[in-house]
Parts: C-alpha cells; sequence; structure tokens
C-alpha cells in the first residue's frame, strides 16, 4: 500500500472481485485493510495493490461506495478538484442547456455519474442538492460554488430532508445555501408548464424522472377520457389534456397537491381538469360500482417496499390497484402503471401485473417498457439504480 494509510482502503478478494464487475457499494467486512472513519475521498486498491479508484467512506453499514477511476499517479485529490472535475462531466454528459427560461433537469444522480451520496436537480433558476453521504455533506462548500459558477443559480436550496440521511447519522433539514429564496418556479416540458415548489415539493420538488412515461401519455391522450391516479400535482394529466384529452381526472390525498394542479391548469389556460381528493384504494371501488370506464388510467403510486421488509405487503398494494385500474379499462383503453421503489425488481413487478391480469374477461398486451429519462441514468452494474419502472397495458377485447 503506497499511500498513507488514512488515504487508502484494500478491499479483500472476493470484495476486489465485485469491484471489477462493477458493484459500486461495500460493507465493513469487504475491507482488508483500511479504517472507513472518518468519511473521506480514499483511494481503493484490491488485494494485490491493484488500483481501483476512489472512493467514499463512511461510518455506517455500507462503508465505502466507489466513484470511478482517477489518474493512479495523482493519489488523491483535493474535494475541489475531484467535485470539479465529476460535476463538469456529469453536466457535459447530458448536453442539457443549464440556462434560459423554464429548464428542468437533473445533472448528477448520485452513482451513475460517480457521485455516490449527491443528487442536483435545476428547476430553471433554482438548483436543488439532496445530499445522503458525510463526506458531500462535509463538502458542500466546495460543491455548491461551482454549481453557483457554473449554472447561474439565482438559488442553491439543500432539499435535506430524507429518510436515507439517518444511515450516516445526518440530521433532516431544508435551507437556503445560496443567493435568495424563491419558492415558486416555473419549468417548460415540451410546452406543458409546471409549478415547482422547491422548498415544499415531493423529492427535490418535482418528478424529472418521469418525464418519457408523460411524453408517452401526452402521444396517447387524444379523444380519450383519462384518470390520473396518485397524481401529485397533475403532471400526467395536464400532459394528457395539452394531448387533446377529452377530461381527466385526477386523484390524490393531498388537497395542497391537487389545488396546485388546478393553479396550473387555469395559470397555463389547459381546460377538461377535474381533481377529487380521496384515498385512491377507496375511490378505485366507488368508481368501479358506478360502472365507470377511462380510455388512458395513469398509476403512479408512492414506493409501497422502502425496504426489503416491506415488500410482501407492497406486493399485495401493486397487485390490487393493478387489478383494480385495469377493471375500468374502457375496450382498448391504456394502462401507464409504475413503481418506483428499487426494492422492487423489474421481473417481479411484471409479474405481479400479470398477477393483476389473471382472469379478467379480455385480454391485456404488454406494449411498451419505460424507465426514467436519460438524465437519470442507471448503472447495469448496479440494479438499484433502475428504481423507476413503468408499463404500458392494453385491454383488447
Amino acid at each position: 500500500m503506497s499511500e498513507a494509510s488514512g488515504a487508502l482502503l484494500q478491499l479483500n478478494a472476493k470484495a476486489a472481485g465485485f469491484a471489477r464487475r462493477g458493484r459500486p457499494w461495500f460493507f465493513r467486512d469487504d475491507i482488508q485493510k483500511g479504517d472507513a472513519s472518518p468519511p473521506r475521498l480514499v483511494r481503493v486498491v484490491d488485494e494485490h495493490d491493484k488500483d481501483l479508484g476512489l472512493g467514499i467512506t463512511s461510518t455506517s453499514k455500507l462503508a465505502l461506495r466507489l466513484c470511478g477511476p482517477w489518474p493512479d499517479d495523482a493519489g488523491v485529490p483535493d474535494r475541489e478538484a475531484f467535485f470539479a472535475r465529476r460535476l463538469a462531466r456529469a453536466v457535459e454528459v447530458r448536453g442539457e442547456p443549464l440556462s434560459g427560461g423554464g429548464v428542468g433537469v437533473r445533472l448528477v444522480h448520485g452513482e451513475a455519474d460517480h457521485l455516490p451520496g449527491l443528487v442536483v436537480d435545476r428547476y430553471d433558476r433554482v438548483t436543488v442538492l439532496q445530499v445522503t453521504s458525510a463526506f458531500v455533506e462535509a463538502s458542500l462548500d466546495a460543491i455548491v460554488p461551482w454549481l453557483v459558477e457554473h449554472t447561474g443559480a439565482e438559488a442553491v436550496v439543500a432539499r435535506n430532508d430524507v429518510a436515507a440521511r439517518k444511515h450516516e447519522g445526518l440530521e433532516p433539514y431544508v435551507e437556503l445555501l445560496h443567493g435568495r429564496r424563491i419558492e415558486k418556479v416555473t419549468i417548460d416540458e415540451a410546452g406543458v408548464h409546471h409549478t415547482v415548489r422547491p422548498f415544499t415539493g415531493h423529492k427535490t420538488g418535482f418528478y424529472l424522472d418521469q418525464r418519457p412515461a408523460r411524453a408517452l401519455v401526452r402521444s396517447l391522450a387524444k379523444g380519450k377520457r383519462c384518470l390520473d391516479l396518485f397524481c401529485y400535482q397533475g403532471a400526467f394529466s395536464l400532459h394528457a389534456l395539452k394531448g387533446g384529452a377529452t377530461s381527466a381526472l385526477a386523484i390524490d390525498q393531498s388537497e395542497a397537491a391537487l389545488e396546485a394542479a388546478r393553479e396550473d391548469a387555469v395559470g397555463f389556460d389547459i381546460e377538461g381538469l377535474e381533481t377529487r381528493h380521496a384515498d385512491v384504494f377507496d375511490e378505485l371501488r366507488v368508481l368501479r360500482e358506478r360502472d365507470e370506464a377511462f380510455d388512458l388510467v395513469v398509476l403512479d403510486p408512492p414506493a409501497f417496499a422502502k425496504s426489503r421488509r416491506e415488500l410482501p405487503g407492497a406486493e399485495r398494494g401493486y397487485r390490487d390497484l393493478n387489478r383494480q385500474a385495469l377493471r375500468l379499462l374502457a375496450p382498448n383503453g391504456y394502462l401507464v402503471t409504475c413503481t418506483c421503489s428499487h426494492h422492487m425488481g423489474a421481473l417481479r413487478f411484471e409479474e405481479l401485473v400479470r398477477q393483476a391480469a389473471a382472469g379478467l374477461p379480455f385480454r391485456v398486451v404488454l406494449q411498451q417498457r419505460l424507465g426514467a429519462g436519460r438524465d437519470h441514468p442507471a448503472l447495469l452494474t448496479h440494479p438499484e439504480s433502475e428504481y423507476l419502472k413503468v408499463l404500458l397495458l392494453q385491454r383488447l377485447d
């Protein structure tokens, strides 16, 4: 081990083999030499001292997260050099504009950008960070100035109110890190405008990852009656109506989210939106009892399985919801069904949907599979990064 012991970790033979095959996460037992504490940037080597690139350590159960190659004659870079190179590359590969009216794009997507523990979303004049790594948290003084300089952000907001932070011993908080407080900002997605609330909206303010599915809904919507379940701010409904839907019924348990949907529809001259404040599970049964039918149904529930222990209950929920939604389809109608839980694998999700369709008095055809947009890349060697699964189903009589 040629580096100072505090800046170099050695994996055991088994873990090193996984690292060479692309696995990015390692536990304390995988470390053969070196200490994961305190959280810091380290050089990682295999059992023969051969270089495996850089990593970020942690005092949590997940002791090491790899963050890609670095010239092996350069040692361990300082924080400013590391984040400047990684952030620049993440922005470059997206090929998206960083300024101009209505930009909405994910600039950094954690492990996929060799920046584990960091998410960066750009909403027009506002850049929003979400941090789940103690080392990244301690490096905000290197990250925020780079983002301000290269995005021209008028505000940089930390949306560090996610449960995953507790695994690193980090407290939840929401804070303005730079600039002036901007409560609302508007993004433009293919001509549909959405109001984003960086300090209070879900996730970092909006579901940027569903851009491909919203485009699909818009392409299918002309002349159709639509049902948008777990609608949040009604983004799917607005795209359906912009695509020519005759109506869109948006249902959610959050009255604040429904009010936001109505504000966007009125503010941007989109007609045909109806909102309903209700529990989706209950309302599906009510709609069925009334013999309602819809030409296009969107089912985008929250992540039912936030841990593996919750999978059995989540599977029952997904199965029941999809069966009820399929039963509401009009002849030749479409169902866009989603799961955003990384614990729910793509094959298992499809199996649950097949079970939901079993025994129905019509055929159900799988027409298309989708995932998150290209600004949310999924690492092929890291299945957990492919968290969003979307299926397009069609009823054929």
